[in-house]
Formats: C-alpha cells, sequence, structure tokens
C-alpha cells in the first residue's frame, strides 16, 4: 500500500468506505510519507500446505512445507520446516521459522498457521515493522507406515489453497 493508497483510505474512511484490516501505526506512517517506494502488505495466499507428524515412538521431526504469495509486495517464496530448522524468533517467544525468502516467516501453533512479513524492508527505519496474519487449513489426512522412508506417522494435506488477509501491522519484536 503507497502514500498515495493511504491518503485515498484515509479519504473513504471519511466516506464510510471499507478500510485495511490492520491499523497503520503512527511511527509507520511517518516512514511511508518519507518512502513512498514502500508497499505494504495486505493480503496472502498459502499454497499447497503439507505437514507430517510422527507417530508416538518415532523420534523425527514433523515436517512442513507450503508455497507462500503476497501479491500486494510481489512475493513468492516456499516455506518448509524440519529437523534442520532453526527459530529465526526473538527469544521468550513462540518460535518462528523463516521461508526461503526471509522476509517471510511463519508459525505452527495448535493446527494454526500464522504468516509474518516484513513491511517495507528497505525502508532507513530504526526499528522495523511487520505485518501478521493466520489461517486455519482444513486437511485430509492419512497414515505413513513404520516401513516408509520417514517412518509411521501421519502425513495431511490442506483441501484448498488459503487466503487471508493480515490483520496486524506491529514494529518487529527485539
Amino acid at each position: 500500500m503507497k502514500l498515495h493508497a493511504i491518503l485515498a483510505l484515509a479519504a473513504a474512511a471519511h466516506l464510510g468506505a471499507a478500510l485495511p484490516t490492520y491499523t497503520i501505526p503512527l511511527a509507520m506512517s511517518k516512514a511511508l510519507a518519507e518512502n513512498e517506494d514502500c508497499t505494504l502488505p495486505e493480503g496472502f495466499e498459502v499454497q499447497n500446505f503439507q505437514i507430517w507428524t510422527p507417530a508416538p515412538g518415532n523420534n523425527r521431526t514433523s515436517v512442513i512445507n507450503f508455497g507462500y504469495r503476497d501479491n500486494s509486495t510481489s512475493i513468492v517464496t516456499a516455506c518448509h520446516f524440519n529437523q534442520t530448522s532453526v527459530n529465526v524468533g526473538p527469544a521468550g517467544l513462540t518460535p518462528r521459522y523463516a521461508c526461503d525468502n526471509k522476509i517471510v516467516e511463519f508459525i505452527w501453533q495448535n493446527g494454526t498457521l500464522t504468516l509474518v512479513e516484513k513491511a517495507c524492508p528497505q525502508s532507513n527505519m530504526p526499528r522495523g515493522f511487520e505485518a501478521a496474519g493466520a489461517v486455519t487449513p482444513d486437511l485430509t489426512c492419512s497414515a505413513s507406515a513404520k516401513n516408509s522412508t520417514v517412518g509411521e506417522g501421519k502425513f495431511c494435506v490442506s483441501r484448498t489453497d488459503l487466503v487471508a488477509n493480515f490483520t496486524s501491522l506491529e514494529p518487529t519484536p527485539n
């Protein structure tokens, strides 16, 4: 979302039209006024979400794979979680994992997938901002056999691609 779009949204709000699903913090709107090349994340699509979870007694780590697309910022990337994944989130918070394009991170917790995208990463703000939104995949699952390459467990795929809006825009946690 560019500065001129923000001004149009402010005018639309005055006329009673719909606004984005998050509020732009004052510090971010100042940075946007100085950097018209900044496009804020608006929504995203999760494509082909897959998760494999080990059965009790199988000491392997879960595996997650999916594609990510944000048409507003033109970001397309693949996202993965496996035994080599490293938590890239701040200490003391829920673990986050970077996608192939490090501007995008994700959290998988209790059946909910939260996507986090850095907002205007090219800007010179002293502290960055990030947009976040969540989806809950509707999964179809089947068992993997004990003699499979990953061992006994459960393989699940999303029935559809998942489309959602970002619902928050906040300073990046330290």
